[in-house]
């Protein structure tokens, strides 16, 4: 009996016909990086239409034409706009993040805006993680510069500022001497004025400001005029009227004092301002002429006296 040794395809037994496997289709592409936002709709699969069993008739020892190979799946193109398609559209690689934080200025404002970024200062965070409140300047580091205490001995008219520090205006009192009369005005617009020597009620104008230790905060000891320094936040300002032809004296509790002059000139003399900037104390020396009045005087600086009540009831 002869043996068919051949690889041929049994071309002679028509149920064999339909049990040839197709060869391995070629393995897919890898997918692209990122994905066109509308690829074009592939070309659907060949398919692979059956052959009648004559067509795959051939000579024995002849082999027959391979089967054509599967067309490689491509990705899924995005559904047309109103289709009625329920398939998910196909995802898309998100783009690659840039490292730039370029905002879209010019390479002269990138620089410059770096360049700010570099030098702004630093704030220190809080326990909390929330940044540190920036404290606020003082008012009286934004002030024009003036001298000193210990840099003047006299106010004129070639010096009539001097600045007092922080520490010369909160320790002790601010003792003046040679005045005949005090006008002050308070944290609440209070004002008042009274004259030397010992305290009676006929001649104080206005209303006393009394400070937590009972003390006035502008008063008389004697001839000397005080302002204790410890309560100097209910001050605003001061205005002081010196003995007629004596000179004005200023003392601090370091021993520090600088003189008035009894005449500006033939005609005019110097008053006392001391004014409260914030934590310091300002001292002026105020020229006005001779002949005037103590309210004239007052008046012309903006004080107007208090009205007391004639009884406060309980």
């Amino acid at each position: 009996m002869a043996i068919n040794r051949s690889s041929a395809v049994r071309t002679d037994l028509p149920f064999l016909s339909r049990r040839v496997k197709p060869r391995a289709a070629a393995p897919a592409a890898p997918p692209a990086a990122a994905a066109p936002r509308t690829a074009p709709a592939a070309a659907p699969a060949a398919r692979t239409t059956p052959v009648a069993p004559s067509a795959r008739r051939t000579t024995p020892g002849t082999p027959a034409a391979p089967s054509t190979p599967a067309a490689p799946r491509t990705a899924p193109a995005s559904p047309a706009p109103g289709s009625l398609s329920l398939s998910p559209p196909p995802r898309q690689a998100a783009p690659a993040a840039s490292p730039s934080l370029s905002l879209g200025l010019s390479p002269r404002a990138e620089a410059a805006s770096s360049r700010a970024a570099a030098n702004a200062p630093v704030r220190p965070a809080s326990s909390s993680g929330a940044p540190a409140p920036v404290r606020a300047e003082p008012v009286h580091s934004r002030l024009f510069p003036a001298p000193g205490m210990g840099d003047l001995r006299s106010l004129d008219r070639q010096n009539p500022v001097l600045r007092l520090t922080p520490m010369e205006s909160a320790v002790g009192s601010l003792v003046v001497a040679g005045t005949v009369r005090a006008v002050w005005e308070g944290d609440g617009y209070s004002t008042g004025s009274v004259s030397s020597g010992e305290f009676r009620p006929e001649n104080l104008e206005g209303v006393m400001v009394s400070t937590p230790g009972n003390r006035p905060l502008v008063g008389y000891e004697g001839d000397l005029a005080l302002i204790p320094l410890r309560h100097v936040r209910k001050l605003r300002r001061a205005l002081f009227f010196p003995k007629p032809k004596q000179p004005l004296s200023v003392g601090l509790y370091n021993g520090k004092s600088v003189t008035i002059p009894a005449r500006a000139s033939e005609r005019s003399f110097y008053v006392l301002s001391v004014i409260r900037i914030g934590e310091v104390l300002e001292l002026r020396a105020e020229e006005l002429p001779f002949g005037m009045e103590f309210k004239a005087i007052w008046e012309a600086f903006g004080f107007s006296m208090t009205t007391r009540l004639p009884y406060q009831g309980r």
